[in-house]
């Protein structure tokens, strides 16, 4: 077998948590405080990504622009907290087919919700142009939402597991 065929055992780890010192705090707030972790957590690097890009790509940076996405990042911390919680909810465990079922239904609802704010909502917050966003909805929004679900189908199914707990 290949290295990457081979199945390893993933270690149980019980009672000691395996995070390192400094991380024992933060390992805390998440899990009492999972809302608001996955808020802050998520609004951050809907911040970091945003100054990111602009500091590679543009001359100056654009608050407002980062001020969009850091919002962005605010309210979909929750939100997809909400939304993958339920999803484990209502498909426990992870066996083939009830990953199989997460996948159908995130590319069926989540990956259209999401992708409806990223080339709808956001142009119109950055623009005020009803038509400017609805033109860039209506030439990227199918394109993105297939991509989108290939490349999920396509990593899934080729990338090859390193480590599955038996």
């Amino acid at each position: 077998k290949q290295w990457y065929q081979r199945r390893v055992r993933a270690p149980r780890f019980r009672g000691k948590t395996t995070f390192p010192r400094p991380f024992h705090r933060l390992k805390e707030v998440l899990e009492q405080r999972p809302y608001l972790s996955n808020t802050l957590i998520a609004g951050f690097f809907c911040f970091a990504g945003d100054l990111t890009q602009q500091l590679l790509y543009n001359d100056k940076i654009k608050l407002g622009e980062l001020a969009t996405f850091t919002g962005m990042g605010l309210v979909f911390g929750p939100v997809g907290y909400a939304w993958y919680g339920r999803l484990d909810r209502w498909f426990p465990g992870t066996a083939n087919l009830t990953i199989i079922r997460k996948l159908f239904l995130d590319e069926l609802v989540w990956g259209p919700f999401f992708t409806f704010v990223i080339f709808g909502v956001l142009p119109y917050v950055e623009t005020k142009d009803k038509e400017f966003a609805m033109k860039e909805l209506e030439r990227k929004f199918l394109p993105a939402c297939l991509s989108s679900s290939f490349t999920q189908l396509f990593a899934r199914s080729n990338v090859p597991v390193l480590c599955v707990d038996t």
